[in-house]
């Protein structure tokens, strides 16, 4: 409980507005991870190899690894839309579909990983950068 409660509270921290931002860090805060049998299980980012932080670039149309993860990931986002007060991308990668919604005016992040037979959510902050 202690553990959840300082995730909420670092992922509050973390949130800003993204109104006008096209460029922004993540940080994932809690994944999920549910399989073709029903079971679930809940995990960190980095247990799962999830990055620590992610770069999203809305006119390059990537989401990539910080420089300092020395991990050099680039996804490419085939679909970026805006509606509201908030951003989805999508995409398909390595047999794996992918959808973000981003609130433009709190930087919550909901996100979905779906390949045969698992699926993984996750729920994060963003914050812009320049």
């Amino acid at each position: 409980i202690v553990a959840l409660a300082f995730l909420i509270t670092f992922t509050s921290v973390l949130a800003d507005d993204l109104t006008g931002a096209k460029k922004f860090v993540c940080a994932p805060a809690q994944v999920n991870i549910c399989y073709e049998d029903g079971s679930c299980i809940s995990a960190m980012p980095w247990d799962v190899n999830v990055p620590q932080f992610l770069e999203i670039d809305l006119k390059q149309k990537s989401i990539a690894t910080t420089e300092a993860s020395g991990e050099n990931r680039v996804t490419p986002v085939q679909s970026i839309s805006e509606e509201d007060d908030a951003v989805f991308l999508q995409g398909v990668e390595n047999g794996r579909a992918f959808s973000f919604v981003i609130s433009k005016s709190s930087g919550f992040m909901s996100v979905a990983v779906a390949r045969e037979f698992l699926t993984v959510t996750g729920f994060g902050a963003c914050t812009p950068t320049k």
